[in-house]
């Protein structure tokens, strides 16, 4: 061996033993196999060519000069030795291209703390898009240790710069909402990458905008490797770029292409799975099931899916299907496995994964009313005004009625009843919960006298008539009865007891065991309310109680039924809304809540532990809370802290509830709490920066109190340049419509128009007289048969009151309302000498 370089490897290497011609022939065979193993491994691998490295190595050209004066050993050895170098050196540069491609592969996002706020400014400064996360969350990130801190001293003091050494690490990492985002698909992206990501060079401008970084600790920044929908927006807009000052204008409000939104854009429509653990929320236009305590979701369906299934249909083309699946709002069945939908006047239904569609019905006249029985099994509707109902399994229809037509309608309410009973419903028709049958009601409107109305909608206008009662003319006669799925004869109630076209049926609903229906009759002027039962085959009705009052009845909720065939119910009997508990005659065993205040709603019931959850006003009869009390009555307890108003959604299970909640200085926020009123979770902070940038004036609500006593809720708005000094005109806008206040502890989108009406120089004055306070029926009842009467003198002591005050211009006060508040300020212009103009 004359070249001595490799003398020492082929020492140690061990390869002494290759003395038999045997043993050189088997490895010399060998050789151009591992000769060509090399050049296919190199040629896969991208590298140069072999020649690049191979002429590069100390010796090989020398060697090879002189391979003819090589022994088959040396030849072999020499193979060995260069065969292990060429996989050291290829593994080396394959290890750094993979190192170079993974540092090339964009995260989706950085995540900072909010506290960084001259980094946010940076960036924004350099035009990248920062946003901040309005909800905390629960996220998968790659987190990276500081190891070391390495600067670099040959640049120039002003241009040093460092680079941090670190270990980086997979940890699941829960946000606070406010903590930045800055995702990675938009330009300057390299600007991004060399700010933010922790591998790269790091210049001296971040050790400014990031204070003591320090070595063993973890790198600010994180990593989101992957999209995840998250409700976030944008960051506070920098100072320089913001105009401070400006005035609420009309075009503010209005103008379709500059008009701005005080109101901000709280997440809503969350609804809850029954398992109580998640809810369903639309993200960036898709909806996703929610876990409520992480924040960590799941794509509730693949619209792709419900695509494929739907475009499998005849009658459904590929465009057509897409624009159904992006649908924000489907009908669903009770499981949340299937749609309902409504296609050129046809109904359809297809599983969320697509591999079920079927068109369910085939005809000119549109469906309405649609809706699945509890067991998803089928789909009720009113065409043609009788009802209908299909097998979604065989698509097989069956019409459950088949007088309706004409001035007959089934389970479809007629304009008086939609307009004044049902809530603007027109849906009249209940499931029992076993699926097996369906209560309905029908309208006969061959009493009611007909009344012109001209269609203007059109460019041809024409007069249409429509049945409608006026004061003291017949009402429609009603009447209602039960029917099965399956089809046969219509079991009608039997309602002898009252006189044909002098009652009302104002609600229904079926048991809990499906075998009887309950029903709510009420005379013409609503002075009484009878609970009344009847059997699913029809027949003479049952009565259970009567309610009267000292003037109208409202209609009440339907009543929550417990176990035991007991119920919890609504009543206004005192002249203020509580809930009473019956047991299954009829028979009243206590008052649930009582106080002067209205409980508003029955959110949840737990039956296990005998608990009730609330919403009501016995704290602010401008705001409403949650409270729990045992259904025994006694001690209630307030589960809500903030002052202002409280919109309720507790899970199915009780273990949280949804907190939507304002006042009057702060836009709407959402909040997930246990259901003992701790915090868990924000979900969205909606912190509406706009609204710092105009002129908003001073707003203070407050009570007058009137001569006997009550209190007034009332509000006055003075322009931002106000001087007391100065006389300003009024303007007063009022409601008055019982039981219906303006006056409300909630953020009202900032009362923008209220504000531009101030920035015209005047004040803005608002009072509920104590029909529309919401202080309980027994306000509201002061309207009784003399409609504005006390309206009016309570409305004249309120702006006797704010005359008083010297910046008041008495001679110049303005009043308008709608609808009721319509009637009233027509009806002030003319009983009063208050007012020198109005808007009715």
């Amino acid at each position: 061996m004359t070249n001595s370089r490799i003398t020492p490897i082929r020492t140690d290497l061990a390869i002494s033993d290759l003395q038999t011609q045997r043993t050189e022939l088997r490895y010399k065979h060998n050789i151009p196999y591992l000769y060509n193993s090399l050049n296919i491994f190199m040629q896969k691998a991208g590298q140069i060519h072999k020649n690049l490295i191979w002429h590069g190595l100390p010796g090989y050209n020398e060697d090879m000069k002189q391979e003819k004066n090589l022994s088959t050993n040396d030849i072999i050895l020499k193979t060995l030795i260069l065969s292990s170098l060429l996989v050291l050196v290829l593994s080396i540069r394959l290890q750094a291209e993979q190192e170079q491609e993974k540092s090339d592969e964009q995260p989706y996002a950085y995540l900072f703390p909010a506290k960084f706020r001259k980094l946010t400014q940076h960036l924004q400064r350099e035009d990248i898009k920062v946003r901040e996360l309005r909800e905390d969350i629960e996220l998968d990130v790659e987190v990276y240790r500081i190891d070391r801190i390495v600067r670099d001293k040959k640049q120039g003091k002003e241009h040093r710069s460092f680079r941090l050494r670190t270990e980086h690490r997979q940890e699941k990492k829960r946000f606070k909402a406010g903590t930045i985002l800055v995702k990675t698909d938009q330009k300057p992206s390299d600007k991004i990458n060399e700010l933010l990501a922790p591998t790269t060079k790091k210049k001296t401008i971040i050790r400014k905008l990031i204070r003591r970084l320090k070595a063993a600790e973890d790198y600010p920044i994180v990593i989101l490797n992957s999209y995840v929908p998250i409700t976030h927006g944008p960051v506070c807009p920098l100072e320089e770029e913001r105009r401070f000052d400006k005035p609420i204008t009309f075009e503010t409000i209005y103008d379709p292409n500059d008009k701005v939104s005080f109101r901000g854009s709280p997440v809503s429509g969350l609804t809850w799975f029954q398992d109580g653990e998640h809810y369903l929320q639309v993200r960036d236009g898709r909806q996703y099931k929610v876990h409520a305590e992480s924040g960590r979701s799941v794509l509730f369906f693949d619209p792709n899916e419900l695509t494929e299934g739907l475009k499998s249909l005849p009658t459904i083309d590929e465009k057509t299907a897409e624009s159904i699946s992006k649908r924000i709002r489907l009908t669903m069945n009770p499981d949340r496995t299937a749609v309902l939908i409504d296609h050129e006047n046809d109904l359809y239904y297809c599983t969320l994964d697509g591999k079920t569609a079927v068109r369910l019905t085939s005809t000119p006249e549109r469906e309405e009313l649609c809706s699945f029985d509890p067991n998803g099994t089928f789909v009720a509707f009113a065409r043609d005004k009788d009802l209908y109902v299909v097998d979604i399994a065989t698509q097989t229809e069956r019409a459950l009625t088949t007088d309706g037509g004409g001035l007959i309608s089934n389970g479809q309410a007629d304009w008086v009843y939609y307009e004044e009973i049902y809530g603007r419903r027109q849906k009249t028709y209940w499931w029992s919960p076993d699926s097996s049958a369906i209560a309905f009601m029908q309208f006969d409107d061959g009493p009611v006298n007909e009344f012109a109305v001209i269609n203007n909608t059109d460019k041809k206008q024409k007069v249409e008539e429509t049945p409608y009662p006026r004061a003291g003319e017949p009402n429609p006669n009603v009447r209602i009865g039960t029917v099965t799925t399956a089809g046969g004869p219509v079991r009608w109630v039997e309602l002898d007891n009252y006189l044909e076209g002098t009652y009302l049926i104002t609600g229904a609903g079926w048991m809990p065991d499906s075998k009887k229906i309950f029903f709510f009759v009420q005379d013409r002027t609503q002075t009484w309310l009878d609970f009344n039962t009847a059997s699913k085959r029809g027949g003479q009705s049952t009565h259970l109680f009567r309610e009267t009052t000292e003037a109208w009845i409202d209609v009440p909720d339907s009543p929550n039924f417990l176990p035991d065939g007991s119920f919890l119910l609504f009543s206004e009997r005192t002249g203020w809304k509580h809930l009473y508990l019956y047991d299954k005659d009829g028979e009243l065993r206590h008052a649930v809540t009582k106080g002067e205040w209205n409980a508003r709603q029955l959110e949840h019931v737990d039956e296990e532990d005998s608990l009730i959850y609330i919403t009501g006003t016995r704290d602010s009869h401008i705001a409403g809370n949650l409270y729990r009390v045992k259904i025994d009555g006694g001690k209630i307890k307030r589960l809500t802290k903030a002052p202002g108003d409280h919109r309720i959604n507790i899970s199915p299970n009780g273990r949280y509830f949804i907190d939507t909640w304002s006042n009057d200085s702060a836009p709407a926020k959402v909040t997930l709490y246990g259901i003992n009123g701790k915090k868990i979770r924000t979900l969205d902070t909606n912190p509406v920066y706009n609204r710092q940038e105009y002129r908003f004036g001073t707003y203070e609500q407050f009570q007058i109190e009137m001569t006997d006593g009550f209190l007034l809720e009332a509000s006055l708005l003075k322009p931002a340049d106000f001087n007391r000094n100065k006389k300003y005109p009024v303007w007063f806008m009022t409601y008055g419509g019982p039981g219906s206040p303006t006056i409300r502890n909630t953020w009202s989108g900032g009362r923008a128009r209220d504000h531009m009406l101030a920035q015209m120089g005047m004040l803005v004055f608002r009072c509920d007289p104590r029909s529309a306070s919401g202080k309980g029926a027994c306000s509201a009842w002061t309207a009784y048969k003399q409609l504005g009467v006390q309206e009016l003198k309570d409305i004249k002591e309120a702006i006797e009151w704010l005359n008083d005050k010297p910046y008041v211009d008495d001679d110049r006060i303005g009043m308008s309302g709608h609808s009721y508040g319509g009637f009233m300020t027509a009806y002030a212009l003319t009983h009063s000498e208050l007012f020198a103009g109005g808007i009715a």
